[in-house]
């Protein structure tokens, strides 16, 4: 009765596994940026959505995109409400349809009060987009 494993054996093994390792890596590294992007994509959707509502109840809001680093912010009545850190966080690069630094804001009936606005992503290969409509509604892509 044998007991134990041949050297054969092992670096048979060894070698599978660097070879499955070699392929799962790069998938594994595009799907965090697919999902980076993804998250900055919802995150600024969210910060939208929340500025919206705030603009309702206090007669107007405002988000500020920036770079230097990539960040977007909500302000209502002049004084700032949260911030996303997109690139500090994530690791997303914001491209603007505008230069940035670049300010959408909304009316006390929630009400975009500028051109729609496309706003890209960009972490690796991985890109998502969302378009703010000049009504303030966020369309994602």
């Amino acid at each position: 009765m044998r007991r134990g494993t041949t050297l054969l054996e092992l670096a048979t093994v060894l070698l599978l596994l660097g070879l499955s390792g070699a392929v799962a890596l790069p998938i594994g590294k595009r799907l965090a940026d697919r999902m980076a992007v993804v998250s900055a994509r919802e995150a600024l959707a969210g910060l939208v959505a929340e500025a919206r509502t705030v603009a309702l109840a206090q007669g107007g809001a405002s988000v500020h995109l920036d770079r230097d680093p990539f960040r977007a912010w909500y302000q209502a009545a002049g004084v700032p409400r949260r911030t996303v850190a997109l690139e500090g966080d994530l690791g997303v690069t914001m491209l603007v349809g505008r230069e940035l630094p670049h300010e959408v804001r909304f009316d006390g009936l929630g009400l975009g009060q500028v051109a729609s606005t496309t706003v890209r992503f960009r972490r690796g290969d991985a890109e998502a987009g969302l378009t703010l409509s000049s009504y303030g509604r966020a369309r994602r892509w």
